[in-house]
Protein backbone atom coordinates (compact mmCIF):
# COMPACT_ATOMS: atom_id res chain seq x y z
CA UNK A 1 0.00 0.00 0.00
CA UNK A 2 3.29 2.29 -0.96
CA UNK A 3 1.10 4.56 -3.06
CA UNK A 4 -1.77 4.51 -0.79
CA UNK A 5 -0.11 5.58 1.67
CA UNK A 6 1.51 8.57 0.18
CA UNK A 7 -1.98 9.40 -1.32
CA UNK A 8 -3.33 9.69 1.79
CA UNK A 9 -0.13 11.61 3.26
CA UNK A 10 -0.92 14.01 0.59
CA UNK A 11 -4.57 14.22 0.73
CA UNK A 12 -4.90 14.52 4.60
CA UNK A 13 -4.36 18.75 4.40
CA UNK A 14 -6.80 18.90 2.16
CA UNK A 15 -9.53 16.74 3.59
CA UNK A 16 -8.53 18.70 7.05
CA UNK A 17 -9.14 21.90 5.42
CA UNK A 18 -12.77 21.02 4.91
CA UNK A 19 -13.16 19.85 8.37
CA UNK A 20 -12.69 15.93 8.19
CA UNK A 21 -9.74 13.87 9.44
CA UNK A 22 -9.11 11.59 6.55
CA UNK A 23 -7.95 7.53 7.68
CA UNK A 24 -7.05 5.22 5.71
CA UNK A 25 -10.70 3.25 6.26
CA UNK A 26 -12.32 5.57 3.67
CA UNK A 27 -10.07 4.06 0.77
CA UNK A 28 -10.46 0.67 2.24
CA UNK A 29 -14.35 0.77 2.16
CA UNK A 30 -13.96 2.29 -1.65
CA UNK A 31 -12.08 -0.74 -2.53
CA UNK A 32 -14.41 -3.56 -0.80
CA UNK A 33 -17.30 -1.72 -2.25
CA UNK A 34 -16.19 -2.50 -5.85
CA UNK A 35 -15.07 -5.95 -4.63
CA UNK A 36 -18.60 -5.79 -3.75
CA UNK A 37 -20.35 -4.66 -6.85
CA UNK A 38 -18.43 -7.67 -8.80
CA UNK A 39 -19.25 -10.34 -6.32
CA UNK A 40 -22.88 -9.35 -5.03
CA UNK A 41 -23.06 -12.96 -3.21
CA UNK A 42 -20.47 -11.48 -0.47
CA UNK A 43 -23.02 -8.49 -0.06
CA UNK A 44 -26.20 -11.08 0.77
CA UNK A 45 -27.30 -12.15 3.58
CA UNK A 46 -28.75 -15.91 4.38
CA UNK A 47 -31.79 -15.65 6.30
CA UNK A 48 -31.84 -19.63 7.87
CA UNK A 49 -35.28 -19.34 9.27
CA UNK A 50 -36.91 -19.06 5.49
CA UNK A 51 -34.24 -21.30 3.88
CA UNK A 52 -33.08 -18.12 1.82
CA UNK A 53 -30.52 -16.18 0.31
CA UNK A 54 -31.47 -12.52 0.41
CA UNK A 55 -29.29 -10.75 -2.34
CA UNK A 56 -28.77 -6.87 -1.03
CA UNK A 57 -29.11 -4.01 -3.69
CA UNK A 58 -27.54 -1.18 -1.17
CA UNK A 59 -24.00 -1.61 0.22
CA UNK A 60 -24.57 -0.74 3.68
CA UNK A 61 -20.65 -1.56 5.49
CA UNK A 62 -20.60 -2.23 9.14
CA UNK A 63 -17.59 -0.35 10.63
CA UNK A 64 -16.00 -2.49 13.96
CA UNK A 65 -15.55 0.12 16.65
CA UNK A 66 -13.61 -0.66 19.83
CA UNK A 67 -15.54 0.81 22.44
CA UNK A 68 -15.26 0.53 26.30
CA UNK A 69 -18.37 -1.95 26.56
CA UNK A 70 -16.63 -4.15 23.13
CA UNK A 71 -17.00 -4.04 19.91
CA UNK A 72 -20.31 -2.12 18.17
CA UNK A 73 -20.87 -1.67 14.55
CA UNK A 74 -21.79 1.01 13.02
CA UNK A 75 -23.34 1.01 9.71
CA UNK A 76 -22.96 3.21 6.91
CA UNK A 77 -25.27 3.35 4.55
CA UNK A 78 -25.14 3.23 0.82
CA UNK A 79 -21.57 3.47 1.15
CA UNK A 80 -20.88 2.85 -2.46
CA UNK A 81 -22.34 5.98 -3.17
CA UNK A 82 -20.06 8.16 -0.78
CA UNK A 83 -17.34 10.31 -1.51
CA UNK A 84 -14.14 9.62 0.21
CA UNK A 85 -14.88 12.74 2.30
CA UNK A 86 -18.60 11.83 2.86
CA UNK A 87 -17.05 8.22 3.90
CA UNK A 88 -14.88 9.70 6.55
CA UNK A 89 -17.20 12.17 8.01
CA UNK A 90 -19.75 9.95 8.62
CA UNK A 91 -17.44 7.18 9.68
CA UNK A 92 -15.62 9.18 12.22
CA UNK A 93 -19.10 10.87 13.21
CA UNK A 94 -20.22 7.22 14.21
CA UNK A 95 -17.27 5.78 15.83
CA UNK A 96 -17.23 8.65 18.14
CA UNK A 97 -20.65 8.03 19.18
CA UNK A 98 -20.27 4.50 19.53
CA UNK A 99 -17.06 5.57 22.11
CA UNK A 100 -18.90 8.08 23.88
CA UNK A 101 -21.97 5.61 24.63
CA UNK A 102 -24.12 7.69 22.53
CA UNK A 103 -25.06 5.36 19.44
CA UNK A 104 -28.51 5.96 18.11
CA UNK A 105 -30.80 2.80 17.24
CA UNK A 106 -30.41 3.98 13.62
CA UNK A 107 -26.45 3.39 13.48
CA UNK A 108 -26.33 0.03 13.66
CA UNK A 109 -28.42 -3.38 12.52
CA UNK A 110 -29.01 -3.19 8.61
CA UNK A 111 -25.50 -4.10 7.57
CA UNK A 112 -24.72 -5.92 4.61
CA UNK A 113 -20.76 -6.40 4.87
CA UNK A 114 -18.56 -5.17 7.58
CA UNK A 115 -15.01 -4.51 7.99
CA UNK A 116 -12.98 -4.46 11.39
CA UNK A 117 -9.75 -3.14 12.05
CA UNK A 118 -7.29 -4.45 14.22
CA UNK A 119 -4.26 -2.43 12.83
CA UNK A 120 -5.26 0.40 14.51
CA UNK A 121 -4.29 -0.89 17.55
CA UNK A 122 -1.27 -2.45 16.40
CA UNK A 123 -2.78 -5.93 15.10
CA UNK A 124 -1.08 -7.43 12.42
CA UNK A 125 -2.96 -10.31 11.25
CA UNK A 126 -6.36 -11.85 12.59
CA UNK A 127 -9.35 -13.77 11.57
CA UNK A 128 -12.60 -12.05 12.11
CA UNK A 129 -15.53 -13.52 13.41
CA UNK A 130 -18.75 -12.76 10.70
CA UNK A 131 -21.71 -10.63 11.67
CA UNK A 132 -24.57 -12.79 11.13
CA UNK A 133 -26.74 -13.04 8.97
CA UNK A 134 -23.64 -11.47 7.05
CA UNK A 135 -21.67 -14.37 4.64
CA UNK A 136 -18.33 -12.37 5.18
CA UNK A 137 -16.45 -10.01 6.84
CA UNK A 138 -12.95 -8.43 5.90
CA UNK A 139 -10.23 -7.52 8.64
CA UNK A 140 -7.42 -4.81 8.07
CA UNK A 141 -4.61 -5.17 9.51
CA UNK A 142 -1.36 -2.48 10.38
CA UNK A 143 0.30 -0.97 7.73
CA UNK A 144 4.56 -1.62 8.26
CA UNK A 145 7.25 -0.78 6.17
CA UNK A 146 9.06 -4.38 5.12
CA UNK A 147 11.93 -5.53 2.51
CA UNK A 148 9.87 -6.57 -0.38
CA UNK A 149 11.04 -7.94 -4.28
CA UNK A 150 10.10 -5.63 -6.53
CA UNK A 151 10.70 -6.10 -10.25
CA UNK A 152 13.87 -8.30 -8.37
CA UNK A 153 15.06 -5.54 -5.96
CA UNK A 154 14.37 -5.70 -2.60
CA UNK A 155 13.25 -2.50 -1.91
CA UNK A 156 10.83 -0.95 1.45
CA UNK A 157 7.50 -1.05 1.29
CA UNK A 158 3.72 -0.24 3.29
CA UNK A 159 2.47 -3.63 3.50
CA UNK A 160 -0.87 -4.25 5.23
CA UNK A 161 -2.29 -7.74 5.59
CA UNK A 162 -5.73 -8.48 4.90
CA UNK A 163 -8.12 -11.16 6.28
CA UNK A 164 -11.05 -12.75 5.12
CA UNK A 165 -14.30 -14.85 6.65
CA UNK A 166 -16.63 -16.54 4.81
CA UNK A 167 -19.83 -18.77 5.60
CA UNK A 168 -19.00 -21.48 2.99
CA UNK A 169 -22.77 -22.46 3.00
CA UNK A 170 -22.99 -19.13 0.80
CA UNK A 171 -19.64 -17.91 -0.40
CA UNK A 172 -16.90 -19.75 -2.11
CA UNK A 173 -13.11 -19.64 -1.15
CA UNK A 174 -11.75 -18.76 -4.72
CA UNK A 175 -14.99 -15.99 -5.07
CA UNK A 176 -13.70 -14.31 -1.89
CA UNK A 177 -10.27 -14.91 -3.06
CA UNK A 178 -10.55 -13.00 -6.19
CA UNK A 179 -13.17 -10.15 -4.55
CA UNK A 180 -9.91 -9.88 -2.81
CA UNK A 181 -8.02 -9.30 -5.38
CA UNK A 182 -10.05 -6.58 -6.59
CA UNK A 183 -9.65 -5.26 -3.06
CA UNK A 184 -5.73 -5.42 -3.13
CA UNK A 185 -5.37 -4.15 -6.77
CA UNK A 186 -7.72 -1.16 -5.77
CA UNK A 187 -5.24 -0.09 -2.57
CA UNK A 188 -2.23 -0.86 -4.57
CA UNK A 189 -2.95 1.59 -7.20
CA UNK A 190 -5.56 3.57 -5.80
CA UNK A 191 -5.63 6.11 -8.68
CA UNK A 192 -7.34 3.24 -9.87
CA UNK A 193 -10.23 4.25 -7.77
CA UNK A 194 -10.99 7.15 -9.49
CA UNK A 195 -12.41 4.97 -11.86
CA UNK A 196 -14.75 3.74 -9.27
CA UNK A 197 -18.70 4.87 -9.22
Amino acid sequence: VTELVALRKGAKAVAAARGVKLSYMPFIIKAACAALRQFPIMNASLDEEAGELVYHGAINMGIAVDTDNGLIVPVIRDADHKTMLQLSAEMNELADRARDGKTRPDDVGGGTFTITNAGNIGGLLATPIINVPEVAIMGVHAIRQKPWVVDGEIVIRDIMYLSLSLDHRVVDGAVGARAMNVVKELLENPALMLLEA
